[in-house]
């Protein structure tokens, strides 16, 4: 069994490259909108998060298909079963891009209804239905980009996923800004450049699996429906989880409006950009330790694994407190980074607005910590309980409830609400893991 001191240095190894690459990866669209909000207005930036739920849905058709796919590859590979491991790879790819280029059809075909589906109206019409036809025919690409890169690590190439991520992050930054500022693209220019920086993935994917010296690569493939009955089930959890952040930002954008206004909507998705961060610095502490802690599990190591757990709490309490000192401490410089300085009043309420929201980072790191946990040692209908309490049932409930029965600045507490909520289900959740655990 690994010593104290060298766990203890595995799982901070660990976190660290994790939350380095979802910090990175949250960037793509907290830069679309801080260009956009300071090139174009606050209200096209508003644009850029009424179609956040659009790449959400695409990011969860990625997650489903890499997830699955890449473990049951993972099995072919340590049943020496490399031509199916290839077969499935190449069959995989080939099915996501057609998804991709259906799903742009479609969003060309309905272009202004599915924008006024995702909540636009008004003044953000015209810049949503802008974004989207920039977005959308990059649909392919986002969705082969993240499932490329979950397999590169499949193929044992870790840190080669990481590098694209920030190249295409660095090459997103330098095409926002040439878009807007110097072409003056406007809201469309953001949303191709974050187009463009996939499809750059996407080729540097695509080329290091054109290489001979992988474990898998492209080949021809007869087409196997069949398999999709083992894969799907097994990236579904996952998958649900993203969707579920899509169908949240979806809901809170529409009740915004009805009972904000457009003013509202900028201060939410000012707050959106700050979650992004706060929640992926969160799952990257919990993600980054559950192989670790899925390791001692299956070696029935119980210290080894309530150690890591440990660890674990101990950061999240530190970033907690951090993160959660930082919005209260600096939220009117937050929304001044985004806000014009001609409109005080928006930066007021927007502040206002990021300090009520910011009371849930209390329990909200606490929350995914357990659920990452529980599903770390394969207690996967505790975890997609949590996973969807959180991000779903008890957030919209709330919200529906605050925003119906008080109304007003009383929606931003539901994620309040929520946590609080989830914190008790996820506590009697790991109490019974713990406690049974013991007594064995």
């Amino acid at each position: 069994m690994l010593n104290e001191r060298s766990l203890l240095s595995q799982f901070l190894h660990f976190i660290a490259a994790t939350v380095a690459s979802l910090m990175v990866f949250s960037l793509y669209s907290i830069v679309d909108g801080l260009f956009v909000a300071k090139g174009v207005g606050e209200y096209a930036m508003s644009a850029v998060n009424l179609a956040v739920p659009f790449t959400n849905v695409l990011f969860s058709i990625a997650i489903i298909f890499a997830v699955g796919s890449s473990t049951i590859i993972a099995i072919y590979l340590g049943q020496e079963q490399g031509e199916k491991a290839n077969g499935l790879f190449s069959q995989n790819l080939a099915l996501l891009v057609a998804i991709g280029l259906t799903i742009s059809v479609l969003v060309f075909v309905f272009l202004e209804p599915f924008a006024r589906l995702l909540g636009a109206r008004g003044v953000t019409l015209p810049y949503t239905i802008d974004y989207l036809k920039g977005l959308a025919p990059f649909a392919v690409c986002f969705i082969v980009s993240y499932n490329m890169e979950v397999l590169i690590k499949t193929d044992g190439y870790p840190k080669l996923a990481i590098l694209t991520v920030v190249i295409g992050c660095l090459t997103n930054c330098v095409l926002d800004y040439l878009a807007i500022f110097v072409l003056d693209w406007g809201v469309w220019g953001a949303a191709v450049a974050t187009g463009l920086s996939q499809l750059l993935t996407c080729v540097i994917y695509l080329a290091h699996f054109l290489q001979g010296h992988n474990t898998f690569h492209l080949v021809r493939f007869k087409m196997d429906w069949s398999i999709y009955r083992r894969l799907l089930p097994i990236g579904v959890a996952d998958g649900v989880t993203e969707l579920c952040n899509g169908v949240m930002i979806f809901l809170f954008n529409r009740i915004i409006l009805q009972c904000l206004g457009d003013d509202g909507l900028v201060s939410y998705t000012i707050i959106a950009y700050v979650n992004t961060l706060i929640v992926n610095t969160m799952l990257g502490i919990s993600q980054g330790s559950q192989p670790l802690i899925s390791y001692h599990y299956g070696k029935e190591d119980a210290a080894g694994y309530r150690k890591l757990l440990r660890y674990g709490a101990t950061a999240v309490a530190i970033m907690t407190a951090v993160i959660f000192a930082g919005v209260m401490l600096f939220a009117p410089q937050i929304a001044g980074i985004f806000v014009d300085a001609e409109k005080p009043w928006l930066a007021a309420d927007t502040a206002g607005a990021l300090r009520r929201y910011g009371l849930c980072y209390l329990l909200l790191g606490g929350n995914i910590l357990m659920g990452g946990f529980l599903t770390a040692v394969e207690q996967p209908k505790a975890a997609i309980s949590i996973s969807v309490g959180r991000g779903l049932a008890f957030q919209a409930g709330a919200l529906f409830l605050l925003a119906f029965a008080v109304g007003g600045t009383a929606i931003w507490y539901a994620p309040l609400v929520s946590e609080a909520l989830c914190a008790v289900m996820a506590v009697l959740f790991m109490r019974k893991f713990l406690n049974k655990t013991r007594a064995a």
